[in-house]
């Protein structure tokens, strides 16, 4: 069984992978065997194997190690971990709930439109530049044009609506309230296993799902000795995984920079540890960077310094951190936000619409560009279209964290009733301030 695609898509797209890699490979030759073996599975796994020894081209400018320890040496590191005020925390903490609430709900009708699709939709709908959810309707639906869903729009929003950037984080947050952060990669599969239908996940998180089941012996026993060592054995993160770059990992650690608030190493940490289930390189260290963001936001005043925090995380030698330095210089150039969206979605146009590096770059230039505003960053992370729902989530979280509940305009708040269904046991529906209250608990037992 394969999982998210056919064998041979997964060997098409396992092309991609490589080539940003740095691999050597003729391209032309490899797309032409894969077309050869048709649905031949042996011939198609022969090939894949001999794509896993493929050499690394002596002039690839980047050094990208997926272990822990390797990355450490590769970072700046150095930040010192604050407390957040008592007085403020309850309101940081919800913020952040609604922020990535608000900006996923906002995304949800757009998720992987162009730029240009979602400002036609808006501007035929007299609702360009974007300043509120989307419409419902727009003279573009005369041209047979339609929303991914109406219930995420100014119209009909009435909760959050389920969904995967959502129920991550959720679980994200039940690990600590069992675990404290006394876990590994293998206790982020079992939860998984136990709290998601494998239906309900994509790319990456499919692929490494199906993995971790075939590897999984112990089962609903118990969890195995050498449970890492048979992870990393059975490479449950890579095995049919060209996805392992892609933005999943980034989606999932939101709760982790909630219950490190002030401490972005550690925040990075419990990322990096989910992250590894699934990702390796550049996914691992997006999940990194923003888990470390969101945490820096809850107690630095200038959200410049949040990001400074945030790059010393990940490492140096990466694609990721070149492609985040770049983001910031073209923020700090842009003079407006459109010119902003022209210059990172050029910048980054040979990735993947799903890809970590290019719509971490966007969320970073928004956040960069607004100054500390919510609402500049939350909705120029979105018009720039790719994977709007996951960019607005990200982008809402760490503004959310960085300003606070108080002042997230009533227009974001209030159309969310404060109401998040989930789709998963125990919090289908549930008060997102709920959520909030939980997340701080888990905040005070981590920093006893």
């Amino acid at each position: 069984m394969a999982g998210y695609q056919t064998l041979n898509i997964l060997l098409k797209e396992e092309l991609d992978q490589l080539a940003e890699e740095g691999r050597v490979f003729d391209r032309k030759e490899m797309e032409d065997r894969i077309q050869k073996a048709g649905q031949d599975r042996q011939a198609l796994m022969r090939l894949y194997e001999e794509m896993g020894r493929l050499p690394v081209r002596e002039d690839y400018a980047y050094t990208e190690p997926s272990e822990y320890e390797e990355i450490l040496p590769l970072c700046r590191l150095g930040n010192t971990a604050r407390l957040v005020e008592e007085v403020e925390l309850f309101d940081r903490m919800y913020g952040a709930w609604l922020g990535r609430c608000v900006g996923c709900a906002l995304g949800q009708p757009v998720e992987l439109w162009s730029r240009e699709a979602i400002r036609e939709w808006c501007e035929l709908a007299d609702a360009w530049p974007l300043d509120n959810y989307l419409p419902a309707h727009s003279r573009a639906e005369e041209k047979g044009v339609k929303l991914n869903n109406t219930y995420s729009t100014r119209d009909n929003l009435r909760h959050m609506p389920t969904d995967d950037d959502i129920r991550y984080t959720i679980i994200g947050l039940n690990l600590m309230k069992s675990h404290g952060d006394s876990w590994d990669s293998w206790d982020v599969g079992g939860a998984w296993v136990y709290g998601l239908p494998f239906r309900q996940l994509c790319t990456a998180e499919n692929q490494a799902y199906l993995n971790f089941i075939n590897v999984d012996e112990n089962g609903p026993w118990g969890k195995p000795e050498h449970a890492m060592e048979l992870l990393k054995r059975n490479k449950v993160n890579t095995y049919l995984n060209p996805y392992r770059e892609w933005i999943g990992a980034q989606i999932r650690i939101d709760a982790y920079g909630y219950a490190c608030a002030g401490d972005p190493h550690r925040a990075a940490k419990l990322a990096y540890t989910d992250a590894y289930f699934s990702h390796v390189k550049n996914g691992v260290y997006g999940a990194m960077f923003f888990a470390a963001l969101i945490a820096a936001a809850f107690t630095e005043t200038d959200i410049n310094r949040a990001i400074e925090c945030a790059l010393r995380e990940v490492p140096g030698t990466s694609r990721f951190y070149e492609a985040m330095v770049r983001a910031i210089e073209i923020a700090d150039a842009a003079a407006d936000g459109e010119e902003l969206l022209t210059n990172v979605l050029e910048e980054y146009k040979a990735y993947n619409t799903v890809h970590t590096i290019n719509n971490a770059a966007l969320c970073l230039a928004a956040i960069r560009f607004s100054g500390g505003d919510f609402e500049t960053a939350l909705t120029l992370s979105v018009m720039g279209g790719m994977d709007a729902d996951c960019n607005g989530a990200t982008v809402g979280s760490v503004m959310g964290a960085f300003c606070g509940a108080e002042r997230i305009p009533e227009k974001w708040k209030a159309p969310l009733g404060d109401t998040l269904y989930s789709g998963l046991a125990e919090t289908h529906p549930v008060a997102i301030s709920e959520l909030a209250r939980q997340t701080c608990q888990v905040y005070r037992e981590l920093h006893q």
